[in-house]
């Protein structure tokens, strides 16, 4: 059955007019579905454009094969590109997107991975002048204001909201350089180690990824952060239209199983250190179970 088009409507893109034709789609596998990574080790680690071994491209590639039925297409964008394209209604997926209010009025969802928060990484050197609490966390906002310390974020990446509505604040001087990379900021690790940067804002399990392909990153030092006490949800991004919904539930649908369940859990378990998952580890085992239920008010 053929899904009648719609008349053509014109998109202002930097680079000039894009003619779309948007589609009515009821039955997703009637087109391609195109899924959406950046290289963001060790959760997207794409091998020519393609899912590779991150954790949430094996898990994109066990939606793929339980879909036989679409048309699978896999493109590498940066996070602005990603998010510029889920907002256009474009019908296209991102496989490892961090979950926020904002996101939220774009995009469905379909949560995959339950994570520690991000934490401070920085350079020994500069530890001096990071102030503690009593439980021993740093404040975003004094870290970030901090005149003596350089930070180094990603531009348009989604910290969690303890950072988040530090990088919001309306005319707060920041002494933090927000860059517009080609992926989640891999390189920005190495900045710091490199003393081009004090002090980056990033996950556990990059930091462990990271180590284990240079291990000179082991002497930078890990920090909680004050309000980063929760878990940062990640998973499948569709945009907010007819398809997108369709494409979200199928992804869902194919997700709540037993045996999805148990290699979501087993995948991030696996790519977290061993102290995190002694700490972790029942926690997350909890969510992915009760989000493997099928509920049908879970995408709205």
């Amino acid at each position: 059955m053929e899904i009648p088009s719609l008349p053509p409507k014109r998109v202002w893109l930097a680079a000039g007019w894009l003619v779309c034709t948007p589609v009515l789609a009821e039955q997703p596998e009637q087109l391609p579905v195109t899924w959406l990574s950046s290289y963001f080790a060790p959760v997207n680690v794409p091998v020519e454009g393609k899912a590779g071994d991150g954790i949430a491209d094996k898990i994109t590639e066990y939606v793929v094969a339980n879909w036989p039925q679409a048309q699978h297409r896999f493109v590498r964008a940066n996070p602005t590109r990603i998010w510029h394209m889920l907002a256009q209604g474009e019908p296209m997926c991102d496989t490892a997107a961090l979950r926020t209010p904002e996101r939220e009025k774009v995009a469905y969802f379909r949560d995959v991975f339950y994570s520690p928060p991000p934490q401070l990484i920085i350079r020994p050197e500069a530890l001096e002048q990071v102030r503690l609490n009593e439980q021993g966390q740093v404040d975003p906002a004094e870290l970030m204001g901090n005149p003596d310390l350089r930070g180094v974020l990603v531009k348009r990446r989604a910290y969690g909201p303890a950072v988040d509505q530090v990088l919001k604040q309306v005319g707060a001087r920041l002494n933090v350089e927000q860059l517009a990379t080609p992926n989640y900021g891999s390189g920005t690790l190495k900045m710091v180690l490199l003393g081009r940067a004090d002090y980056l804002i990033e996950y556990d399990v990059t930091l462990a990824y990271a180590i284990t392909q240079d291990p000179a990153l082991a002497k930078l030092k890990v920090l909680p952060l004050r309000g980063a006490e929760n878990f940062v949800v990640t998973g499948f991004a569709c945009p907010r239209t007819p398809w997108g919904l369709a494409t979200i539930k199928r992804i869902d649908a194919i997700l709540s199983t037993p045996e999805a369940a148990a290699l979501i859990t087993s995948t991030e378990l696996g790519a977290l250190t061993p102290a995190t998952v002694a700490r972790y580890g029942p926690l997350i085992r909890d969510y992915v179970r009760r989000a493997s239920s099928v509920d049908a008010e879970r995408i709205r």
